[in-house]
């Protein structure tokens, strides 16, 4: 035993340091310690409430038969084989996310499509813009619309999401499953930094977001179709954590 706590493995530090016990209550949980699974009688355990006195994480712990951890590596194992083939499908249908090339001018256009908005529309409601498609153009930063006294870099856009996508490929292949909520902010996040001004500089830092707009003028690009499209476009949406 250890000063003010048990030395065991905090999940946020990610090691082992002492970690004391702390009232269930305190977690917004109930003071019931003894569990079971109703779907899985077999699986029952003790749980504890802890603070780890390094870093402050709290979290909860459970006492379980020592034999469950071995099912559940053997099942762990298992799970990283099949997400390993699922995410090797995943880039054989989407090939352009492995590859170090121009990104094709129909993907770009269908981003596009899919995100452009004319904000005031002559029957008072903003309506979609898809037509904005056929005025890109190849300028240095890529596949390039222009906005009024703006640029949005479509190809740098997708450029960028493409690198947070194969980050959450990569989780899924070692067994992890990210939040969907994490994968759309982050998306939302790099289609806001694809924007330059007339001169062609770029913004430093990201154009601002506005109710899911990029707003230019009477158009807007929205971020959160644009995210969508990008989950859509590489069938990942099944392999997400909702929340």
């Amino acid at each position: 035993m250890a000063t003010g706590g048990t030395q065991i493995f905090c999940p946020g530090c990610k090691s082992f340091s002492v970690c004391k016990v702390v009232p269930l209550s305190s977690l917004d949980k109930p003071k019931a310690r003894r569990w079971y699974r109703t779907d899985h009688k077999d699986i029952a355990w003790f749980r504890r409430g802890r603070t780890c006195l390094k870093c402050n994480h709290t979290f909860l712990s459970a006492e379980v038969d020592e034999a469950f951890i071995d099912e559940l590596v053997a099942l762990r194992d298992r799970f990283i084989e099949q997400q390993k083939r699922t995410v090797q499908s995943v880039r054989r249908r989407a090939r352009w996310l492995e590859r170090n090339e121009t990104i094709p001018r129909e993907l770009a256009e269908r981003f596009i499509e899919a995100t452009a908005w004319w904000l005031t529309h002559a029957s008072g409601s903003a309506v979609r813009a898809p037509g904005h498609a056929k005025r890109m153009y190849k300028s240095h930063h890529g596949w390039t619309v222009d906005f009024g006294a703006n640029m949005f870099l479509v190809g740098k856009a997708i450029e960028r999401c493409k690198v947070a996508i194969n980050g959450a490929l990569d989780e899924i292949s070692e067994g992890r499953i990210p939040l969907k909520s994490d994968i759309i902010n982050s998306l939302k996040t790099e289609v806001s930094g694809a924007v330059a001004n007339a001169n062609g500089h770029e913004y430093q830092g990201y154009y601002p977001i506005e109710d899911e707009d990029l707003i230019f003028g009477a158009q807007s690009i929205d971020v959160s179709d644009a995210a969508e499209f990008m989950i859509n476009e590489t069938c990942i949406n099944d392999f997400l954590r909702n929340g």
